[in-house]
């Protein structure tokens, strides 16, 4: 029995579209959620004065510069 090349090709060509289609769909997905975040403004990091920078005799000035060496930015 002989199979039929073309009905092969379909669907190779189907899965593939099938799965460009899906990764398509993660994709976007990721970066609306990235997206999102960064307009939303909500950030872990704690906003740092000069004045809190430059007062090294506050009691939770190692606590702070711990929090912020967490930070990516």
């Amino acid at each position: 029995m002989q199979k039929n090349p073309f009905v092969i090709t379909a669907a190779v060509v189907a899965i593939i579209i099938v799965a460009a289609l899906a990764t398509l769909g993660v994709m976007s997905a990721v970066g609306g959620q990235k997206s999102g975040l960064e307009k939303s403004g909500r950030s872990d990091c704690p906003k740092l004065s000069v004045k809190a920078a430059q007062d090294v005799t506050d009691p939770g000035y190692g606590k702070r510069l711990e929090k912020l060496a967490r930070c990516s930015r």
